[in-house]
């Protein structure tokens, strides 16, 4: 779900949901009164993202009560000093593109790892180069031409990539790159 009464908040957190990937059906609320009555007609466990526009005060009692269903809350604050709140994640305004971009992937993501204890998302050097390339727009011709591999074979890092990663679309790779790293915002312009 997602709460706001501000249009802007609404579509801008529906537009990074999109690029990282996150294929969810999407509630847009307006008021904590639309939030409050879901809640009661659901029994499902679900995602809260809202703007604290929306809390009454005490605030606190407000988050305690959110808190008391099924559901995981981020909790979207002017208050950039403000305490941290048990059990409910914070992005704030002043936060960095990259960071508000990891808090998302936290908060949606558990980390994965294999039976010997690492990472499942470990990409091999070859892989790296490739999902570099592809972040950067090239088509799978001009990624083999560029590392001197075939066609099939990018096609098969391409492959393994995303089953590693779990990331389907060449947006949320570029993101992925982006925030490991990879590349450079400037590199994604050009």
């Amino acid at each position: 779900m997602i709460a706001s009464s501000q249009f802007l908040y609404r579509l801008g957190i529906k537009t990074m949901l999109s690029v990282i990937d996150i294929d969810l059906d999407i509630v847009e609320l307006i008021s904590l009164e639309e939030l409050r009555s879901y809640q009661q007609n659901t029994s499902e466990s679900y995602f809260v993202i809202m703007s604290e526009d929306l809390l009454h005060y005490p605030r606190q009692e407000c988050l305690n009560e959110l808190q008391q269903t099924n559901c995981k809350l981020m909790l979207i604050s002017d208050d950039e000093n403000g305490n941290s709140i048990p059990g409910v994640e914070k992005i704030t305004n002043s936060d960095s593109q990259k960071e508000i971009l990891d808090k998302f992937q936290d908060f949606f993501f558990e980390p994965k790892s294999t039976s010997s204890g690492e990472a499942s998302t470990t990409l091999s050097e070859r892989e790296i180069d490739v999902l570099k390339t592809v972040a950067l727009g090239l088509s799978n011709k001009e990624i083999a031409e560029k590392l001197f591999i075939s066609i099939n074979t990018v096609v098969t890092h391409r492959k393994n990539i995303t089953e590693k990663l779990g990331i389907k679309t060449i947006a949320g790779l570029t993101v992925y790159a982006l925030m490991n790293n990879l590349i450079t915002p400037e590199e994604v312009q050009k």
